[in-house]
């Protein structure tokens, strides 16, 4: 019998955070590097993931890929940017 991994799919983890809440605090956290706030910068950064992590947890998979299509920051071929709500013929 051969052993199948429980969480396969999942994102890849540094301790307790993914690896999406890490490119989120390095962010603010280089931010407070260049600008020399990097107390308030952590914070700020620490106050994000939290909010984020929040939000995956009560969102469904494809949520924040959905919005940044539906908002017009990602287009895909062949398809119209969602963001316009009228088409004219």
């Amino acid at each position: 019998m051969t052993h199948i991994a429980r969480y396969i799919d999942d994102p890849p983890q540094i301790f307790l955070w993914d690896i999406d809440d890490i490119i989120l605090f390095s962010i603010f956290f280089g931010a407070g590097i260049l600008t020399g706030l990097i107390t308030t910068c952590g914070i700020v950064g620490c106050a994000m993931v939290y909010i984020l992590m929040k939000v995956k947890k009560t969102k469904s998979e494809g949520f924040f890929l959905h919005m940044i299509c539906w908002n017009g920051f990602f287009a895909l071929r062949g398809v119209p940017r969602s963001c316009l709500r009228y088409f004219i013929e």
